[in-house]
């Protein structure tokens, strides 16, 4: 069923053109990601859609009836409601079901501890919890989100993943988030020199497609050049007679030089790999020695008696909740914040260089090119020759990330520490970071929510569970939750007796899990068993699942068959999830 149609959407400011004139559309249950470089107008693009700008030139068509709930990153709310009053103002049929999940939301999002505050006094990030929690709740038969899962912690990133992926819903968001592409999405979107292109499938097949453009399009710069040497030499060596013809070939000869500059710029920019040519400095005998540390602000513990001796080529990831003292560590390693009690000893051979979540102010009368005095170095982090040239200051915020970064990189540290380095850099510009990062030969700490990034550079993390207590795990954040996964199954003990008694008596089984140890053995036969039954457990609970959805999708359900599948649903989901991770896990040893 076809939600929305665009025709011939087009969208420029000034000499740049954002939307070129594209069609496309939006059917129902699509989870569409779209995907673009910072600056080419996704943003824009959901405001088209939503008719937030003029749309006097073309045509978007929704379907009258479906109901659509927006969340843009400057999304306002009522500042003089409680956030109680906003979150609960119902005006739906469905008013008891959503109670039931929005419940679910606000403790998933931990928003209860400000339930009874108003509105204008929540920080920026606490308002934008809201905001994503009423859009979600709002009960659309289409969202519209943009940048979601900013001012999230992990465990709300993963909450909303599985929530997307879970509902029947249908889905446009923009999102820097690799695993919500790889896990939610049916369809990509991408935005590209301002031409729509949709992938019908996941991340993995957007970037399989994508590097058979990007092959296509070297070996058409490859014969561009080749043909363009051709022509020059032709130029060169063209008699001054038969005008007519020579008028011919001489346009020929522009033409292939325009698309031969035009091309080779835009794929240079667009598959670029960063690589320090600069002498590397080398990182001898002691590095850094952490013993005792002990830190708190009044009541608030943030360490207890912490300590760790770094070593050579350690890429270490800190993860955990806002608020608990991660960013605070690592200054206190750099020596900008006190310590309670401590011992820090750092090598005489450590440089350490801090990129760090701040606003970025340069030079009024300083270029791009005096900031970073290496022109190839600029290129290859996406500022092309033209855009050396512009003061710096006047970089959009993003722009100014990328070079304060490589500000950091020429000077070559040996011991780099990065304070969520992906924040504001597009997909492009991360891959180009983390290309770099792999090769790092030396110390790195990195704090990130991007679960992708933290999984391909880092293979030893701290989590910072809060209370001063830090637990130190030997590998990727994706094994780190694997093994809690494993050893903690769900609880059935958080159902309320209500709710369990409205589910009419109904068996409710939970798997139990190995033991980490036998992670890595074959499957054994009952394991096998145990794999097959899954399956087509699964299977059924997805039924029962879908079954009920299309229950909620008719007009005359009463109150209590509502709230009575509610809580239905609730527990098959939670089933679901359960056998998901179970399903998983044996089926990557079979």
């Amino acid at each position: 069923m076809l939600y929305l149609k665009v025709t011939n959407l087009a969208k420029s400011y000034t000499s740049k053109i954002l939307v070129d004139h594209v069609d496309f559309t939006i059917s129902r249950w699509q989870k569409i990601a779209l995907v673009a470089k910072n600056g080419a107008g996704k943003s824009t693009l959901l405001k088209l859609l939503m008719k937030e700008i003029d749309v006097s030139d073309w045509s978007v068509e929704w379907r009258e009836w479906v109901r659509i709930w927006y969340l843009s990153q400057d999304t306002t709310l009522n500042e003089t409601q409680t956030v109680r009053q906003f979150l609960f103002d119902f005006d739906t049929v469905h008013h008891r079901e959503q109670e039931v999940e929005l419940n679910i939301a606000i403790n998933k999002l931990r928003i209860t501890p400000y339930l009874d505050q108003v509105v204008w006094s929540l920080s920026g990030w606490e308002k934008k919890r809201v905001a994503l929690t009423k859009t979600l709740m709002g009960n659309p038969e289409m969202l519209i989100l943009d940048e979601p899962t900013n001012h999230l912690d992990l465990d709300m990133i993963e909450w909303l993943e599985w929530y997307l992926k879970n509902h029947r819903i249908t889905l446009l968001m923009v999102t820097h988030d690799r695993y919500f592409l790889e896990r939610v999405c049916t369809h990509i979107i991408e935005l590209h020199r301002g031409k729509i292109v949709v992938f019908p499938g996941n991340y993995s097949y957007y970037l399989e497609s994508k590097a058979i453009r990007e092959e296509n399009e070297r070996i058409e710069v490859h014969k561009l050049k080749q043909l363009y040497r051709k022509e020059l030499s032709w130029i060169k060596k063209s008699p001054s007679g038969r005008q007519t013809k020579s008028n011919s070939r001489s346009t020929r000869f522009d033409a292939i030089n325009d698309r031969y500059d035009t091309l080779k710029d835009t794929v240079f920019n667009e598959q670029a790999k960063l690589t320090l040519s600069m002498q590397e400095r080398q990182l001898w005998g002691k590095i850094l020695k952490l013993k005792h540390i002990k830190k708190s602000f009044g009541n608030k513990i943030l360490l207890t008696d912490f300590s760790h001796e770094f070593r050579h080529n350690e890429r270490i990831g800190i993860i955990g909740k806002n608020g608990v003292g991660k960013s605070t560590f690592v200054r206190m390693i750099l020596g900008e914040e006190p310590i309670d009690s401590w011992l820090v000893q750092a090598g005489e051979t450590v440089v350490f260089w801090h990129y760090q979540q701040k606003e970025i102010h340069f030079p009024s009368d300083k270029r791009v090119s005096d900031i970073v005095h290496d022109r190839n170095l600029l290129e290859q982090f996406l500022f092309p020759p033209k855009q050396q040239h512009v003061f710096a200051e006047n970089l959009s915020g993003w722009e100014k990330r990328r070079l304060h970064m490589l500000t950091i990189l020429q000077n070559r540290p040996n011991f780099l520490i990065l304070d969520e380095p992906t924040n504001d850099l597009d997909l492009v510009t991360v891959g180009v970071l983390e290309d770099f990062l792999i090769g790092y030969k030396w110390c790195l700490i990195v704090i990130s929510h991007d679960r992708f990034f933290m999984d391909k550079i880092t293979d030893h993390l701290f989590i910072f569970e809060g209370d001063g207590v830090v637990k130190d795990f030997r590998g990727t954040y994706q094994d780190y939750k694997t093994a809690e996964t494993l050893k903690a199954p769900i609880d059935n003990k958080s159902l309320r007796p209500s709710d369990t008694s409205l589910f009419q008596g109904r068996q409710i089984e939970w798997q139990s899990q190995p033991n980490d140890e036998n992670s890595n053995k074959k499957l054994s036969y009952m394991e096998k068993r145990e794999l097959d039954q899954l399956t087509k457990d699964i299977v059924a609970l997805e039924k029962e699942r879908d079954e009920i959805n299309r229950i909620f999708d008719q007009k005359d359900v009463a109150y209590d068959d509502i709230k009575e599948l509610s809580v239905a649903l609730w527990i098959i989901l939670r089933q679901l999830e359960q056998k998901e991770y179970r399903w998983f896990e044996l089926s990557a040893r079979e």
